[in-house]
């Protein structure tokens, strides 16, 4: 009896510490982010959509700023591009990216189809905000998934 307690012992310390390895190398890396300005006026009808959104108060994404929208040659859409590399051996689920707003920045377009990153994989993430035309394009980008059900979060600062 007492071999089979130390054998059993000894799996459950071996499945725990294997566990927390699984856990503590559960990360996905920022490779790379690219950004892309267009000016609102090129996308025009979006633009309007947007601004009768904002108006209706039934705009879906995160409102940076409350104030009404000028017109479309005032403001600009930079999309940014995350290439994410998940080194885990588990898929990380609700992948998304999330923008930390400046001062000219007024929504971040919301994104609602849920996005999974495999294991051992890369994959591509996008988020676009609507600011001022004469803004730039740095902003910090935090990468926010989950593993296992437990919260993660990766921060990089990007753009030009």
């Amino acid at each position: 009896m007492k071999p089979l307690a130390i054998t059993t012992t000894i799996l459950l310390i071996l499945a725990l510490l294997g566990a927390g390895w699984l856990f503590l190398n559960a990360n996905i890396t920022v490779e790379q982010v690219t950004v892309q300005a267009t000016e609102a006026v090129v996308q025009q009808d979006y633009f309007d959509q947007i601004k009768t959104q904002l108006a209706n108060s039934c705009f879906e994404g995160t409102v940076f700023n409350q104030s009404p929208l000028g017109e479309s040659e005032s403001y600009q859409f930079l999309t940014y591009n995350v290439r994410l590399k998940n080194a885990a051996f588990v898929t990380a689920d609700m992948v998304e990216v999330q923008i930390t707003p400046m001062e000219g920045d007024v929504v971040q377009i919301g994104s609602f189809a849920p996005k999974s990153l495999p294991r051992q994989s890369m994959g591509d993430i996008q988020a676009t905000i609507l600011t001022d035309a004469n803004m730039h394009s740095v902003r910090e980008l935090s990468v926010t998934y989950y593993i296992w059900g437990f919260p993660f979060i990766t921060k990089t600062t990007s753009g030009r």
